[in-house]
C-alpha cells in the first residue's frame, strides 16, 4: 500500500503543478491581451442632431443592437455579473452624468469604441462585443447622437475586475474579453446601406443586431450560453412560417410550444414587424448547413412528451 500512496501523492502533486502552470499562463496571456495598445484610424463621421436621426438611434440602441441589455434602459450602466469565477463585469455609464463616459468621451471616442473596440488610451474595451456589431455610417452616427441626447444619470459604478473563468474564456473561446483582438483593424469598414426592397436588407439588420455572435458566421448556431444558440439556417427553422418566426422573437415560444432560452435578448422581439420580416426573408435564402443544435433537439424531445 505504501507504493500506492507514494504514486498517488506524486500524481496529486503533478496535477497541482499543472493546474498552477495553466493558471499562470492564463493570467499572463490575458493580462498581455488586455494591456495591448492598438493604433487605429478613426474616421470622422457626422453626428446628426435632428429628431428623426435621434429616434433612429434610440430604436437601434434599445431594440436592434440591444445595448440596453447591459447598459440599462437609462444607459446609466450596471454590474452585469459579480462572482469569484467571472469577476465583476461592469457595463459603464454612457451618459453625461457623474461617473458617465459621456462627460469625457468625444464623438471620435465613441466611434473608436464601436468600430474598433478600442478605448481612448488605445487598449481594448472589455466585455463589450464590438466585434459582433456592424453599422452603416448613418446608423452609427444616429446611435452616438441618441447616446449623447439621453438624460444624464449620476451613477458611479465599481471598478471592473476580471475573474479566472472570464480570463480563460477570453483566451479559449469567442468571449468578448478583449474584442479589439478579434477585429481586423486595417480593414474595418462601414456596412453598406441597404434599400428596403434589397433581398439582403435582412442581413444588414442581422449585422446591427450582432446575431452572429451566438448563431455563428454561417448561422449554424452553438454559441452563447449552454445549450447554445439555435441553427437558424433552413436546417433549423426551415419549417417555420413568418408568423412562427415573429412569435419566437416576441414571445420566446417555438412553434411546438417549447420556450426559448432567456439568453436570447427579449429586446429583439421589440423590433418592427418590417425588420423581423426582412430577417426571416433573408434566413430563408441561406444554404442549408450544419445540424440541429442541442437547444433544438431538446425542444423536439419536449414536443414528443
Amino acid at each position: 500500500m505504501k507504493w500506492l500512496l507514494k504514486w498517488t501523492t506524486r500524481l496529486v502533486l503533478l496535477l497541482a503543478v499543472a493546474i498552477a502552470a495553466f493558471a499562470g499562463y492564463v493570467y499572463y496571456a490575458s493580462h498581455r491581451e488586455m494591456s495591448k495598445v492598438y493604433a487605429v484610424s478613426v474616421p470622422s463621421i457626422p453626428i446628426p442632431t435632428d429628431a428623426a436621426s435621434i429616434a433612429r438611434g434610440q430604436y437601434l440602441v434599445t431594440h436592434v443592437s440591444a445595448c440596453v441589455e447591459c447598459h440599462g434602459e437609462d444607459l446609466g450602466g450596471k454590474v452585469v455579473t459579480d462572482n469569484v469565477a467571472m469577476g465583476r463585469l461592469v457595463a459603464p455609464n454612457l451618459t453625461r452624468g457623474r461617473g458617465g463616459l459621456g462627460a469625457s468621451f468625444s464623438d471620435r471616442d465613441f466611434v473608436r469604441a464601436l468600430l474598433h473596440g478600442v478605448r481612448p488610451d488605445g487598449r481594448s474595451v472589455t466585455f463589450m462585443p464590438s466585434a459582433d456589431f456592424r453599422f452603416n455610417e448613418a446608423d452609427l452616427g444616429a446611435v452616438i447622437a441618441y447616446i449623447k441626447s439621453v438624460r444624464p444619470v449620476d451613477r458611479e459604478l465599481p471598478q471592473m475586475t476580471v475573474g479566472p473563468m472570464a480570463r480563460t474564456l477570453g483566451l479559449l473561446v469567442d468571449f468578448p474579453l478583449t474584442p479589439a483582438s478579434k477585429i481586423d483593424h486595417a480593414n474595418v469598414t462601414f456596412e453598406s446601406a441597404r434599400a428596403a426592397n434589397d433581398p439582403a436588407a435582412g442581413l444588414y439588420i442581422i449585422a446591427t443586431a450582432g446575431c452572429r455572435s451566438c448563431h455563428g458566421q454561417d448561422f449554424t448556431g452553438g454559441g452563447g450560453p449552454p445549450p447554445g444558440a439555435a441553427n437558424i439556417t433552413p436546417v433549423g427553422i426551415g419549417g417555420w412560417s413568418e408568423q412562427d418566426f415573429l412569435r419566437a422573437l416576441r414571445e420566446h415560444k417555438r412553434p411546438n410550444g417549447s420556450t426559448i432560452s432567456e439568453a436570447m435578448p427579449r429586446a429583439y422581439g421589440q423590433m418592427t414587424d418590417e425588420d423581423l420580416e426582412k430577417i426571416y426573408a433573408y434566413l430563408k435564402t441561406v444554404p442549408r448547413k450544419g445540424e440541429k443544435t442541442k437547444s433544438q433537439l431538446v425542444s423536439a424531445t419536449f414536443a414528443t412528451r
